[in-house]
């Protein structure tokens, strides 16, 4: 049975959200233009955008570092959010899940944040983050899957869940071979804002329109037949780049 349609909280929620991003957008506007123009192979999230928020999350870093947390401490908690954004996709809260994975990609950021000012980064920490990461990324996809599991968008969670741990094996096994990897639209941040504001718009939609307008949770049918095609791609992009620098002859 579908949930009860609250298109007076969707509105209030837009609104709110729409405000923060107006803001957050002219923040972005403000950072300075300088460094190269974006190629083929840039990441969705430009270099601007990416900066600001690092801006915006740098005095939460100095308050963690303060307060002696430790970047592990953090990324247990990248996992933990992540598990229950999983949790809440299976039961098809998608509102809450989207938003659970937002916070468990800006605790992704915020561990190697405080690592970095702490002076504790390191081969150690980095092993930590990324097995930590494939699991989160897991839990998400796989409450997905619970919530899809008798629809044909299971199939494109399949691909895009193998998609994106291709994307992040490729780049490390490039770097075990001296070759550095980090082209390609759909990298980690971006995965997880397209799940993230997938996920909790399209319920919004769906109370907004109260199932009027198309299929119910179609934005978020899109948003993973996106990811599953973007992901796709970036890996075979870092594969032909990681091939093509091996065929060079070293110097």
């Amino acid at each position: 049975m579908p949930p009860a349609c609250r298109p007076g909280t969707a509105a209030a929620a837009t609104l709110v959200i729409a405000i923060t991003v107006w803001l957050a957008l002219r923040g972005v506007a403000r950072i300075s233009m300088a460094g190269a123009a974006p190629g083929p192979a840039a990441p969705l999230v430009g270099p601007r955008v990416r900066a600001w928020y690092r801006g915006l999350l740098a005095p939460l870093e100095d308050v963690l570092v303060g307060a002696r947390v430790h970047p592990d401490a953090l990324t247990g908690a990248q996992l933990a959010v992540s598990v229950l954004a999983g949790a809440a996709f299976w039961a098809g809260w998608l509102f809450v899940g989207g938003w659970l994975t937002i916070v468990a990609g800006t605790l992704d950021i915020l561990d190697g944040g405080v690592a970095r000012r702490a002076g504790v980064a390191g081969p150690r920490g980095a092993l930590v983050d990324s097995l930590v990461d494939r699991c989160a990324e897991f839990a998400t996809f796989l409450g997905l899957g619970a919530f899809f599991r008798d629809s044909w968008v299971l199939l494109a969670l399949a691909v895009a869940c193998f998609g994106s741990f291709m994307v992040s094996y490729t780049r490390a096994r490039a770097e075990g071979l001296g070759i550095d990897v980090q082209l390609g639209s759909a990298q980690r941040p971006e995965r997880y804002l397209i799940l993230g504001c997938g996920a909790w718009l399209s319920d919004l939609v769906a109370h907004l329109t109260c199932g009027r307008v198309g299929p119910t949770h179609a934005v978020l049918v899109g948003a993973i037949v996106v990811l599953a095609g973007l992901s796709a791609w970036t890996a075979l992009e870092r594969a032909r780049h990681a091939t093509a620098a091996l065929r060079r002859p070293a110097s």
